[in-house]
C-alpha cells in the first residue's frame, strides 16, 4: 500500500476523531438544568400527596394497618406542611422582590421629577403648544424643533398653519 494512502488515512481519521470529540468537550452548561427551589418543592409537594392518596387507598380496601396507617400519615401530612411553609417563604420573598423594584423605580421617578432640565416647563411649542422642558431641542409631543430664543416662558404664542 502507499505511503500516501496511508497518510491521508491518518489525516482522514485524525479529522473524524475532532469533529466527533468536539461537541463532547465544548460544553459550557449541563445538558439539563438543576431545578429550581421552588420547581423542588413542587414536585415534592405532588409526590406527597400522591403518597397520601395511595395510602388512603391502602388502607380502605385492607392493604394496611391501622397503626401503620395513621403513622405514615402523619408523617406524610407533616412533610406536606413543612413542604407549603417553605413555599409560602419563596412567595414572600418574591414579593419583596417585587416590591424593591417598585420602590426603585418610584423613587427613579422621584429624581426625574425633580430634575431641573427634565421637567422644567419652560418653553412652549410654536407648532403645538405644548410645554417642554428647558433643554429640550425638540418638542415632546410632535417632534417639531424647538428654540428657545423665539419661544416665550409660560405663554402660547400664535399658531403658524
Amino acid at each position: 500500500m502507499p505511503l500516501g494512502t496511508i497518510l491521508l488515512g491518518i489525516a482522514l481519521l485524525i479529522i473524524v476523531v475532532v469533529v466527533i470529540a468536539l461537541p463532547l468537550l465544548d460544553r459550557k452548561t449541563p445538558a439539563v438544568q438543576p431545578p429550581s427551589r421552588r420547581e423542588a418543592l413542587e414536585q415534592e409537594r405532588r409526590t406527597i400527596i400522591s403518597a397520601i392518596r395511595e395510602l388512603d387507598f391502602d388502607y380502605r380496601t385492607g392493604k394496611i394497618d391501622e397503626e401503620d396507617y395513621k403513622r405514615l400519615r402523619e408523617s406524610r401530612v407533616a412533610r406536606g406542611a413543612q413542604i407549603l411553609r417553605e413555599l409560602a417563604e419563596l412567595d414572600e420573598a418574591e414579593r419583596d422582590v417585587d416590591a424593591e423594584i417598585e420602590a426603585q423605580v418610584a423613587r427613579f421617578r422621584t429624581v426625574q421629577a425633580t430634575d431641573g432640565r427634565a421637567r422644567a416647563k419652560s418653553v412652549i411649542c410654536s407648532s403645538c403648544g405644548h410645554a417642554a422642558g428647558a433643554g429640550d431641542k425638540f418638542c415632546p409631543q410632535c417632534g417639531h424643533p424647538l428654540d428657545p430664543q423665539k419661544a416665550q416662558a409660560g405663554r402660547l404664542p400664535a399658531r403658524s398653519e
